[in-house]
């Protein structure tokens, strides 16, 4: 992966295991120097994995869903690396609902904490950043699902000029239904935040992106299995990461307002920009 981020401040949030300790210990190996937060204590182990990687990293057990302790871990964080120049919103669950057979109560209790941890976590991790990131530019990436495009986003990739993404097969019926409507609501919110944030803070050259994947081979997707073996075609952490990496890596001049989308089955690469939904030079002018 190579030093491209050497020098480059970065902060992911729940980085104790999964898609966010990819994402951290895959910025490290590629040079930045990295800020990490959990509501775990393991994310202390993963802590001191990444400074074995010869990098600074930095770590504070937080609950994303609580404004102080997202306003704390935030501004500890660029005390800390000295600035901040990368945000990777990551922090999210998931919990199977089923609006024909729940209970009200427990109806709410899903919808309050998966909206509190997936959106109000997001929103609260960017807000607390923003001022940081304001200084010197830099990307704010928000993670979402590849249930986006498999729930309703249209059709608006161009791969025919890319032969790894050239992804003839991407019709796809939709995911959601009794068992997402809550987890899918709260990732689209995010996908309006993106929208809105990139455009907002495109003169102060902060990108704003969302990162959605669809299966990956973490620990909470393991569990969903119960033990049996994941389908060929589900996507690694690492390889994930990778991905994350070579987005940044687009620099300054790179897209905002994209809703970058891995599936399952296709190759783990970093798709073209989306012809809609993203925003252009003339878009950018009107800001």
């Amino acid at each position: 992966m190579g030093t491209s981020l050497k020098g480059r401040r970065a902060l992911v949030t729940g980085a104790a295991a999964g898609l966010g300790k990819a994402y951290a210990i895959a910025l490290a190996q590629a040079g930045a120097d990295v800020a990490i937060c959990d509501k775990s204590d393991g994310v202390k182990a993963v802590r001191d994995e990444i400074r074995g990687l010869g990098v600074t990293c930095w770590a504070k057990v937080a609950d994303v869903a609580k404004k102080k302790q997202v306003k704390s871990f935030v501004d500890d964080a660029a005390e800390k690396l000295g600035g901040l120049d990368i945000v990777v919103a990551n922090a999210g669950v998931v919990r199977i609902t089923n609006p024909a057979k729940d209970a009200y109560d427990k109806a709410i209790d899903d919808f309050e904490f998966m909206m509190d941890v997936n959106l109000r976590g997001v929103y609260l991790t960017g807000r607390a950043a923003i001022p940081y990131l304001m200084k010197n530019g830099g990307d704010l990436i928000n993670v979402t699902t590849d249930h986006i495009h498999t729930c309703g986003w249209p059709e608006t990739h161009s791969h025919d000029d890319s032969q790894l993404c050239n992804w003839k097969d991407v019709q796809r019926a939709a995911v959601g239904g009794p068992g997402f409507d809550v987890y899918d609501a709260s990732k689209w919110g995010i996908k309006g935040l993106t929208n809105a944030w990139a455009r907002a803070l495109a003169p102060h050259k902060i990108r704003v992106n969302s990162f959605g994947m669809g299966a990956t081979a973490t620990p909470m997707y393991l569990g969903f299995l119960g033990g049996r073996p994941p389908a060929p075609g589900v996507m690694t952490p690492e390889g994930v990461a990778g991905v994350l990496v070579d987005l940044i890596n687009e620099g300054p001049s790179g897209r905002t307002g994209d809703c970058v989308q891995l599936w399952a089955g296709h190759p783990t690469v970093l798709p073209p920009p989306m012809l809609d939904g993203i925003l252009c030079a003339a878009d950018l002018a009107r800001t």
